[in-house]
């Protein structure tokens, strides 16, 4: 779901709450999976944008801004954002445990801490809890469609 006009309205004044200008605002936008529009134009109107893409947003903001922006709470946006990522980190561990039941993941997390230090972070970590944003988005999607691509091999 596309960010909503009283989120972008927000976002807005929050980057110039912050001091943060139209260039360093884009940069931001960047670091969000879903912002490019087809034409490749870097754009907060994305339709692909979601909630949690907002929420990360306004966090990068927030810590930019010192902890607090706007009429927030300190570190409002920051738990809101640890809150989307501990809801990430759950969603993976569910996907991990239907591939388990599967038998197309080792289990007893075996498999996925292989799966995040070959594929997320290439040797670095192999545990969940240490993966950022990007790495938890890209970490869901690719098991995701694991799990697709096993459905498909299953004979009906």
């Amino acid at each position: 779901m596309a960010w909503t006009n009283p989120q972008k309205q927000i976002a807005v004044r929050a980057c110039r709450a912050a001091g943060i200008g139209e260039e360093h605002r884009r940069l931001i936008l960047m670091n969000l999976d879903n912002v490019r529009l087809l034409d490749s134009r870097i754009s907060s109107t994305s339709k692909q944008l979601t909630h949690a893409d907002c929420e990360q947003f306004m966090a990068i903001v927030e810590h930019h801004a010192g902890g607090q922006i706007l009429h927030f709470t300190k570190d409002y946006c920051q738990r809101g954002a640890a809150d989307s990522i501990g809801r990430m980190r759950h969603k993976v561990r569910e996907l991990a445990a239907e591939l388990e039941a599967a038998g197309h993941l080792a289990a007893n997390g075996v498999g996925l801490c292989g799966w995040i230090s070959k594929c997320m972070t290439r040797g670095e970590t192999d545990r969940l809890e240490e993966l950022d944003y990007q790495q938890l988005r890209a970490l869901i999607t690719g098991l995701e469609a694991y799990t697709r691509q096993r459905a498909a091999l299953v004979p009906a």
